[in-house]
């Protein structure tokens, strides 16, 4: 009985010490070991290891291992997985006299007979394991059981101060790392680069398996990759996402973070043997935003069971923030240079007018004397008189070409009747109408004449008579219309193209915006600026593979 008390007061002085030691001036993996270093010294243990549970994980990390030989050494172990997994998922202490007859016992070391672990509970959560090993059977009794668990108590904040004190280095690294990232982004204008900046710093900041950027189409109704880190062929090539239809398109769909613990037993997932062969499991998924739209999707994944903090959420957050910023400068940056571009090409088309004109005027005066040289003929007044005319009208043709090839003067307005300027501003395209076979059906109504720069509305014409005839096939129609709505003249252009989708009838007359092989997407831009500067308008009505009509309105003039 004295023997048994000495024993008790033995341990309750190293308790003493221990606490007293723990709590001295020590560095953070000392700290650990010291823990477990006493936990073998109070029980006589032969061997120990300590666990700690990551809020979040569903698995243990070995942090100190003492007395395991080292070809028995692992990094992880699941919950539930043998007695020390058991240990953790049902936060109950688990004496073990001889292991051989335990079922849930791994195997890690030949010279272990019997085991002894228990939780490390804070809060009412587990936040670790302490476990002991001796080399014989029934090494350990309720004693040591008693004994380990106040033990365990008097460490658990100990061990969660440290978690916190690594947790704030890991944050601050974090932090570090998204900085550095995000000055890389800032400095970053190619559109390519910024994808592959965005992956590589997003792996790094999670340390995650696989990362994915992925944007979303023109239609909006599919996600395509643009970048992967880690990724395999498989993965790098496989086909679009539906937004509609697919797991990741809910963060298109909400605007919001979507996480998985496990891909593979998502039903939504459409890439399950995929995910199986690339290794993929756990998945964080957060929004690329611009200008308060979701443009596009950035994923991380892991490929371990794990439960994504709040903290790993908010950083994949912000650094999906700082990519959305670099993209969209990018793309602005992308316009600027093809719109430099396309300023060159009109710059070359302007030299080109300029030799149009002076072709122009070549062709005149040869008319003029040839106009002469007729009427000096003998022969058949007729001839004379169809040869004349003909030449009349060449002769329009070319002043009205050079007409349009004139700056416009300013503030020009005068009483413009539309009918009669649509019609001779359809003449300077005879020859290409004739070319194409196209029909014109004329079903012009009198209508009332408008106040209007004709050199304007004659651009606005000429816009909408090219574009109809890039539209058609050979042997197309356009159908001219004329009348009056609700006090504003409505001129209407209507060809037999492809059509346009409704979804484009507004975007078609922003800058830029072409479907034409070297087009300056300019051309719909300036005709709707000309009408709206004369109070109008311009509007267009289609239905894919039956034409477009556009129809330009102006008010009545006095």
């Amino acid at each position: 009985m004295k023997k048994r008390t000495d024993r008790t007061d033995e341990r309750l002085e190293r308790l003493y010490h221990f606490s007293r030691l723990i709590n001295s001036p020590l560095g953070s993996k000392q700290r650990l070991r010291l823990i477990i270093d006493e936990a073998i010294r109070i029980t006589g243990a032969s061997s120990g290891s300590l666990l700690i549970m990551e809020p979040g994980n569903d698995y243990l990390s070995i942090e100190v291992l003492r007395g395991y030989s080292t070809r028995s050494i692992r990094k992880h172990l699941r919950t539930g997985e043998g007695i020390t997994g058991w240990v953790a998922k049902t936060g109950k202490p688990a004496l073990v006299q001889d292991v051989s007859c335990d079922r849930r016992y791994l195997k890690f070391d030949p010279r272990i007979r019997s085991e002894l672990a228990v939780p490390i509970i804070l809060k009412g959560r587990v936040i670790g394991i302490i476990n002991v090993n001796g080399n014989r059977i029934g090494a350990f009794d309720r004693s040591d059981l008693e004994l380990l668990t106040t033990f365990a108590s008097h460490s658990a904040q100990i061990i969660e101060n440290d978690r916190l004190f690594r947790e704030g280095l890991q944050r601050a690294g974090e932090i570090k790392l998204l900085f550095e990232v995000g000055k890389t982004l800032s400095e970053t204008l190619e559109l390519d680069a910024v994808f592959r900046q965005v992956v590589a710093g997003a792996a790094r900041l999670l340390k995650s398996r696989v990362v994915s950027l992925m944007l979303l189409t023109l239609d909006r109704k599919e996600l395509e990759i643009k970048a992967v880190f880690g990724g395999g062929p498989g993965y790098v090539g496989r086909p679009n996402l539906k937004v509609a239809s697919s797991f990741v398109g809910e963060v298109v769909r909400t605007r919001k973070p979507v996480t998985s613990i496990d891909v593979r037993e998502e039903k939504g997932y459409q890439y399950l043997d995929l995910a199986r062969q690339e290794g993929l499991c756990s998945l964080l998924s957060v929004p690329l935003l611009a200008r308060g739209e979701v443009i596009g999707v950035l994923n991380a994944y892991k490929s371990t069971r794990t439960e994504f903090g709040p903290a790993e959420v908010r950083m994949l957050v912000s650094l999906a923030d700082l990519a959305s910023v670099a993209i969209d400068k990018a793309h602005l940056y992308q316009q600027t240079i093809d719109l430099e571009k396309r300023i060159l090409r009109i710059e070359k088309l302007g030299v080109m007018g300029e030799l149009a004109r002076e072709f122009a005027h070549e062709i005149r005066n040869p008319l003029t004397i040839v106009k002469m040289l007729v009427y000096s003929l003998s022969g058949d007044e007729n001839d004379r008189k169809v040869i004349a005319e003909e030449i009349d009208r060449m002769n329009r043709i070319t002043g009205r070409f050079l007409h349009l090839g004139k700056p416009a003067p300013e503030d020009r307005p005068v009483q413009v009747d539309l009918n009669k300027l649509l019609l001779t501003t359809l003449d300077l395209l005879n020859h290409r109408i004739g070319r194409q076979g196209i029909k014109v059906h004329n079903h012009l109504k009198d209508i009332p004449p408008v106040q209007a720069d004709p050199d304007r509305m004659e651009q606005l014409f000429l816009n909408l008579f090219l574009n109809a005839l890039d539209a058609m096939e050979p042997g197309g129609r356009i159908t001219l219309s004329s009348g009056v709505e609700e006090g504003r003249v409505e001129i209407s252009i209507g060809d037999t193209g492809p059509g346009i989708p409704k979804e484009d009838w507004e975007r078609i007359f922003q800058p830029f915006v072409t479907t034409k092989e070297g087009g300056t997407g300019l051309g719909l831009t300036i005709s709707r600026r000309i009408a709206e500067e004369h109070g109008g308008g311009i509007r267009v009505h289609s239905r894919p593979g039956r034409g477009a009509t556009f129809t330009v309105f102006l008010p009545v003039g006095d």
